[in-house]
């Protein structure tokens, strides 16, 4: 692997973990406190799993973060509206919120709610981490990767769903819901999990007029994120 390439996964990985800084900087500004514990074990397994996957991409798949931290020229429209929106409230959006919500003492779901939420968390990280085990063009941007000679993914999670890295942050959505479990952050939840499901839509239309197999793979795996669903 060259050096470029090298410096191009590490900085994209720097990029990344400032991300994930500012969003927990929010959480705790807006709460002001650091004594809630629905925050602190929701934000450290967000962080520890971040710091998991990132070790995983850098030693598999250095030229997926390399291609990651660039601004692609041939990403569809529509994913640059929606990748903005994700990005405002999956890294930012709703932790702000959920510190606020911590800070004005809303109403919060019983502490059994918590507990189930934290399985999920825990599943949905498997989610995270699995599709990325086994896709090295797994980027953040809806395109065609055509400059990497991309050809479709059917093993592992592959084999489930068509969209798995999109189902984990789902159920990572909800979990999130049910941690936090005030109202406030289930309204941003919810919001996310509608724009990750018309995104699954679009992009699962443009795998089938684009890539080559995709509509054979779709018809041997028939749902695109939740299995006997959708």
């Amino acid at each position: 692997m060259s050096n470029e390439i090298r410096k191009g996964a590490i900085k994209y990985l720097l990029i990344i973990f400032f991300q994930r800084i500012v969003g927990i900087a929010l959480f705790f500004i807006a709460a002001g406190t650091f004594y809630d514990i629905r925050g602190v074990v929701n934000l450290s397994l967000y962080l520890f799993v971040s710091i998991v996957i990132s070790i995983i991409m850098f030693f598999k798949h250095q030229e997926t973060l390399n291609e990651r931290g660039k601004k692609q020229e041939n990403t569809k429209n529509w994913d640059k509206i929606l990748l903005t929106l994700i990005v405002l409230l999956v890294f930012y959006g709703i932790y702000f919120v959920a510190g606020l919500g911590v800070r004005f003492e809303l109403a919060t779901l019983a502490i059994e709610w918590f507990y189930i939420g934290t399985i999920l968390y825990l599943i949905s990280c498997v989610f995270g981490i699995w599709p990325v085990l086994e896709n090295k063009y797994f980027e953040s941007s809806s395109r065609i990767q055509s400059n990497r000679n991309q050809t479709v993914i059917t093993t592992g999670p592959y084999k489930i769903v068509r969209h798995p890295g999109y189902a984990g942050t789902i159920l990572w959505a909800v979990a999130s819901a049910l941690m936090f479990g005030t109202f406030v952050v289930g309204i941003i939840s919810v919001i996310i999990i509608v724009i990750f499901i018309i995104r699954t839509f679009l992009e699962d239309r443009m795998l089938k007029e684009e890539l080559l197999s995709y509509s054979d793979y779709s018809k041997i795996v028939k749902y695109r994120l939740i299995p006997f669903i959708w």
